[in-house]
Parts: structure tokens; C-alpha cells; sequence
């Protein structure tokens, strides 16, 4: 007796957990994700879920393919040009939150259905769509906490960075921080936030003094050179929200032991000495990865 597949809901369902899984690992990497890039992809796992039930291969063959399939949607989601080495970290921890996911939405229906809980449509065919969404956002929870809590365990990431700045440079040592999701909201590039007492010897007097007072007002002496290359970043923290100027530097380089390579990067200027571990920069994870 043949078995009946609905595929509008073998898409649905694969659609809601692949962007689920890509929302999770975007979450737990620090990185920004485009909501029409992660349809897209999810939108191809649907698709393919519905074509995989015709394709008729060898068990090792399947499996090949369920990966390619896997790395191309890891690609569509995450991929950033210049960035190639980091998309095999995406598909790993892609991975990783998909079996992390299928497995606690089955121990928590195991757990359920020892407790006769009605999760059943009135059959044996599968759970109702009503306790598939829930076991499926029960599931997100766990694997999101439980992923920030391995990664704030796994400890911090260091870097040297070199900036550049009409000819003058300067070295610093930063360290890795999830918690600086700084952009530049016009250009919406992610911004490296620098102990202004580091910077002193490469910017301008009238830019430190602006940026510890954080008073738009003193940049009006700053020479035009110098002023279009100065941004205000807005920013809110616990304590309220407010300003910093960040620079648009010649180059910034990132070394955390792999070798140099250049950042598309501001440099945002505030006074974290003695609040950053004994480093003079906080760095957006995603720059890291």
C-alpha cells in the first residue's frame, strides 16, 4: 500500500525549519541576516524535500547530494564576497543546529507522548500542526541558549589590528565581542570600537577632544580632509542612548594568528580602557569569523 506525501506541507514544514536553523546560526555567529537571501534558501530545501522523493540513487549517493544540496543553501544564506573561508563555519554549525533541533523536538515528543498528551490527529500518522510548531519553537529555545552558552564558554577570540590613517599607523590589540553589533547606519558597515587614547597618534586633536565629549559641535574646526572622512554612529546602551565618531580609516587590518587581511570596517572611538580585558578594541564577531 503506497504511502500519501501532501507536498504543500512537506515544503512548508522543511521551508519553516531551514530558516529557523539559518535564523539560529546567524544568531549564534553574530552575523546579520537578509531575511530575502534565507527565503530563498529555505525556499530551495523546501523545493528539493518534494524532489528527493523521485530521486531514485544509492544511499551514499543520496547522502552526497543531501550535502551539496546543504552547502549550496549554507552559500545562498551566508555567503559574502572575499569570504569563502568562512562558509564552511556556517555549513558546520548549520548543520550542527539541525541535529540539535530534530534531536530535542523528538526527545521532547518522546517525553510528551509518555504522558499521553493528546499529540496525535486522531491517528497515527504524525503529530498536529499545532504541536509540530510548538515542539519547533521549544526546540529553537534550547538550541539558541545552549549555543550562546557553549560560545561564551568556548572563551574570547584576540586580534592585532593595524590602522592606517594619512600615513600615520597604529597598532592595537583587540578581542572578539558578540555584543558589538555597531553599524554605520548609511553604509551599514560594522564598526570596530578603539580606546580613543590608542588612536591619539594618527587623528586629528580637535576629533579626540570631540569624541571624549562626544559633541558634534567641536568637529566645526576639523580640516575638510579630515571631516569627510568622520561618521556619527548613533548608539544605545543600558545607560541610554547617544553618539560616537567614527573614522573611515585608510586600511584596517585584522591578525588573530591566520594571517593579516583587510577589514571593510569603521573605527568608532570611545574610552573602553580598562573595560575590554587589557585590550584597546572590541571587535564585531562576525569580522573574526
Amino acid at each position: 500500500m503506497g504511502q500519501t506525501v501532501y507536498v504543500d506541507l512537506l515544503f512548508l514544514i522543511n521551508f519553516s525549519m531551514d530558516f529557523l536553523c539559518f535564523f539560529l546560526c546567524a544568531k549564534l555567529l553574530g552575523r546579520k541576516l537578509s531575511l530575502g537571501r534565507a527565503f530563498l534558501s529555505s525556499a530551495i530545501g523546501g523545493i528539493y524535500a518534494n524532489a528527493a522523493l523521485f530521486i531514485s540513487v544509492g544511499k551514499l549517493l543520496s547522502l552526497l547530494i543531501d550535502l551539496l544540496v546543504c552547502a549550496v543553501m549554507c552559500a545562498v544564506a551566508f555567503y559574502k564576497r572575499g569570504k569563502v573561508r568562512s562558509l564552511p563555519l556556517y555549513i558546520l554549525v548549520y548543520f550542527a543546529i539541525s541535529m540539535a533541533l530534530g534531536g530535542f523536538m523528538t526527545a521532547i515528543f518522546n517525553l510528551l507522548n509518555r504522558a499521553e498528551l493528546p499529540l496525535e490527529q486522531g491517528s497515527s500518522d504524525g503529530i498536529s500542526v499545532w504541536m509540530f510548531a510548538l515542539l519547533a519553537a521549544v526546540s529553537a529555545l534550547i538550541t539558541l541558549f545552549g549555543g550562546r552558552f557553549f560560545r561564551k564558554k568556548a572563551g574570547q577570540r584576540n586580534a592585532d589590528i593595524e590602522i592606517t590613517y594619512r600615513g600615520k599607523r597604529v597598532k592595537l590589540r583587540g578581542m572578539s565581542d558578540s555584543g558589538n553589533l555597531l553599524r554605520e547606519p548609511i553604509s551599514g558597515k560594522p564598526c570596530i570600537i578603539a580606546d580613543i587614547g590608542a588612536l591619539e597618534p594618527i587623528i586629528p586633536r580637535r576629533l579626540t577632544n570631540a569624541a571624549r565629549k562626544k559633541d558634534a559641535h567641536a568637529l566645526g574646526d576639523i580640516p575638510r580632509e579630515d571631516a569627510k572622512n568622520i561618521r556619527i554612529v548613533p548608539i544605545k546602551t543600558a545607560g541610554g542612548e547617544g553618539i560616537l565618531f567614527a573614522l573611515r580609516a585608510d586600511t584596517v587590518t585584522l591578525d588573530s594568528g591566520k594571517g593579516a587581511e583587510c577589514v571593510d570596517a569603521l573605527v568608532a572611538l570611545s574610552d573602553i580602557s580598562g573595560s575590554a580585558d587589557g585590550n584597546e578594541a572590541l571587535i564585531p564577531s562576525e569580522l573574526l569569523i
